[in-house]
């Protein structure tokens, strides 16, 4: 047994390690444990992957060294000045060069490029339906012990194995036209999307995303019965956020279920135009942009820098101002709007992708699509 706990401590397989120790701890002798505790706490303070600083310090002066970092995410151009901007100003010896890709086909681009040899990007959004194969496929460096580089880093903004940070947060909400949906009518609750008022009149997205993000809250059996109600509700089917350039332009009264940083960057552009966002009581919190440092990256620790970085409060800080922040972090202006509206954060966190495994499926089959 001994031998066998060694061996996931050689492995680094902390987590796994954890969970074994606790459900043997009665058999195993009370030096031996202790022992291990102090093997796992020593490994988990001072281990770092060959190649990164042991110290954020001397990540900071590798990563000047290198000079420059190249990150594949998500942000949109006009964002990311604004996000990125703390950081030009903290290192502004470290240049970032920002390739933006969406999706699930340009994340498979790249697992495939590096699967043969090529490593285009220093750091890589790695989007739910993708983390699971790029761990498994090894291309990840890592495991970080994240919070050693940067001690205020929120825990939900860690990977349970250490191999990615989460940087921005998208609560989903309702959105609607003010111009067309009388104030007694906004909706105030999910519930509200399946009332007959709105047969017919509203859209809901191809992708159950809203039923994903309240999974953790609802349960399968709550989510199943609301996925056949909305379908009774003859709902406008649509996919992805162009819906929303609709409902500013009149053409549709309500979207129930959209991101929203989408809405918050429309009225950043347009304060005047013609949408709204309306907070239910229980609002869902996706992980957005989920960054992983490459093997094999030209500049590592400008990588680990950038994207430990973005995941501190710092960094989310930046994100709060495109709407991308976290409810969770006290004094940003997203947590102000949840308090303001007095609704709750529901995190689905680092299982999002066998969530959404789940209920695509069943949800899919309900509403054939």
């Amino acid at each position: 047994m001994l031998k066998f706990y060694l061996v996931l401590l050689l492995r680094a397989d902390k987590r796994r390690l954890y969970t074994v120790m606790i459900r043997n701890a009665k058999m195993l002798p009370l030096g031996v444990l202790t022992a291990l505790g102090i093997l796992v706490c020593s490994n988990h303070a001072l281990s770092s992957p060959p190649g990164f600083g042991s110290s954020l310090d001397e990540v900071v002066k590798l990563a000047s060294k290198e000079g420059n970092v190249r990150i594949a995410a998500s942000l949109v151009p006009g964002d990311v000045r604004v996000v990125l901007e703390g950081f030009y100003q903290k290192y502004p010896q470290i240049k970032v060069e920002y390739i933006r890709i969406t999706g699930v086909d340009e994340s498979e681009k790249i697992l495939t490029e590096t699967l043969a040899g090529t490593v285009e990007y220093d750091v890589v959004k790695l989007v739910a339906e993708q983390q699971g194969r790029f761990v498994k496929a090894g291309v990840l460096a890592g495991p970080f012990e994240w919070r050693k580089y940067f001690l205020d880093i929120p825990k939900l903004n860690i990977s349970p194995e250490g191999l990615m940070a989460g940087g921005s947060l998208y609560p989903e909400v309702i959105a609607y036209n003010p111009t067309m949906v009388p104030p007694e009518r906004v909706p105030t609750k999910w519930e509200d999307c399946l009332d007959p008022y709105w047969r017919g009149k509203f859209v809901m997205d191809v992708r159950p995303f809203i039923l994903i993000g309240l999974y953790p809250e609802w349960g399968e059996e709550k989510v199943l019965d609301y996925a056949k109600k909305i379908k009774e509700n003859r709902p406008i089917w649509k996919r992805g956020t162009e819906s929303l350039t609709q409902v500013a332009a009149g053409e549709i009264s309500m979207v129930c279920g959209t991101y929203y940083g989408s809405v918050f960057r429309m009225l950043r552009q347009d304060p005047q135009a013609h949408i709204r966002v309306a907070w239910p009581k229980e609002v869902p919190v996706l992980l957005n942009e989920v960054l992983g440092i490459m093997k094999g990256a030209k500049s590592p620790n400008a990588a680990l820098l950038l994207a430990g970085w973005l995941a501190s409060p710092e960094g989310q800080r930046g994100y709060d101002l495109v709407g991308r922040g976290s409810p969770f972090l006290k004094g940003t202006k997203t947590w102000n709007v949840f308090q303001k509206a007095k609704s709750k954060p529901v995190f689905v966190g680092w299982d999002e992708a066998k969530i959404a495994s789940l209920v695509t499926k069943k949800v899919s089959a309900i509403w054939g699509r």
